[in-house]
């Protein structure tokens, strides 16, 4: 069943760890604070978050302003 849900990426990280959501994609603007605390749940419960290009997301972008690019979060 596909059902869209609307939160807060922390939120949908945990609900990817879980297992009650599959696939979190994010094209908007995240921030690097909006999203290490869940990213780092995910991948204990064995989840990935990695870019469109597949490689994984990286923390510490000074460069970017600490702003995520577009990513793909999806569950174990």
């Amino acid at each position: 069943m596909k059902r869209i849900v609307s939160a807060g990426s922390s939120l949908k990280f945990c609900l990817l760890a879980s297992g009650e959501a599959d696939l979190y994609p994010r094209f908007g603007r995240t921030m690097e604070w909006d999203t290490a605390a869940g990213h780092a749940v995910l991948t204990a419960a064995g989840g990935y978050v990695g870019l469109e290009t597949g490689e994984p997301l990286t923390y510490g972008k000074a460069g970017r302003g600490y702003d995520n690019p577009a990513f793909i979060a999806r569950g174990a």
